[in-house]
């Protein structure tokens, strides 16, 4: 049974698969802002380079707690792809009062001119209504190519830098990811992921999962030559 990497559908996030490493004061912020009572207007800026764990954190709250946390990608697409418009929903809600849910919003260094405008227009009505808004990008507001206003507005949250793992943390969040699904999986599979492999998380969570499917199909232990024939697949 061949499972090619690039069909195989990457794992849903849960909080349960986290792992906070120095991120314990912004993570304790997105908790906070996101399972709080309403304090009126709130907003929470996340940033950090690629594979820091911003999306992560977003979709494992979203997917975990789907009446409180809302996921919104705000990535432009791909000129092959038909452009979206993610806001606009959004924005009509707050026509009659803000969404119990928080609204988080992903990849917004990488919005479209036409997104940022609309995003403008949410920080304003959430003022006026108390919505709740976490943000995440790939570097700080002030460096953001967004019209002033916006970037002032994104500058007026709270604002956390999110930290990659280091290789231990990340050695400890696959090994309890492969405890969770039974199986048994030795250091020197994991060693070999580290040093063979790209090192984003979301990326070894989907071979080790992977792992995990082939082990169960072929009804053999995880070994180094069956996680090879995957990654060769």
């Amino acid at each position: 049974m061949q499972i090619p990497l690039n069909l195989m559908e990457p794992p849903r996030p849960h909080l349960v698969d986290g792992v906070i490493g120095k991120n314990a004061a912004a993570l304790s912020a997105l908790a906070a802002l996101i399972e709080g009572p309403s304090k009126g207007f709130e907003s929470l800026f996340l940033w950090g380079a690629p594979g820091s764990g911003k999306t992560f954190w977003l979709k494992a709250w979203a997917e975990d707690h789907p009446d409180s946390a809302i996921y919104i990608d705000l990535k432009a697409p791909e000129p092959s792809q038909q452009a979206t418009d993610p806001l606009s929903q959004v924005l009509a809600q707050y026509q009659s009062g803000p969404p119990q849910a928080c609204l988080l919003l992903d990849h917004l260094n990488t919005a479209h001119a036409a997104t940022a405008g609309q995003l403008f227009q949410l920080y304003n009505a959430a003022r006026e209504v108390g919505g709740r808004i976490v943000c995440a990008a790939a570097c700080a507001p002030l460096h953001l190519q967004l019209r002033d206003d916006l970037r002032t507005r994104l500058g007026q949250s709270l604002i956390f830098e999110l930290q990659e793992l280091n290789d231990q943390e990340k050695r400890t969040a696959l090994q309890e990811r492969a405890m969770r699904l039974g199986l048994p999986l030795a250091d020197e599979l994991i060693g070999y992921l580290l040093t063979r492999l790209p090192r984003d998380l979301g990326r070894l969570m989907q071979v080790v999962d992977g792992l995990n499917e082939l082990a169960l199909s072929r009804q053999r232990p995880a070994t180094l030559p069956l996680l090879k024939e995957l990654l060769d697949s």
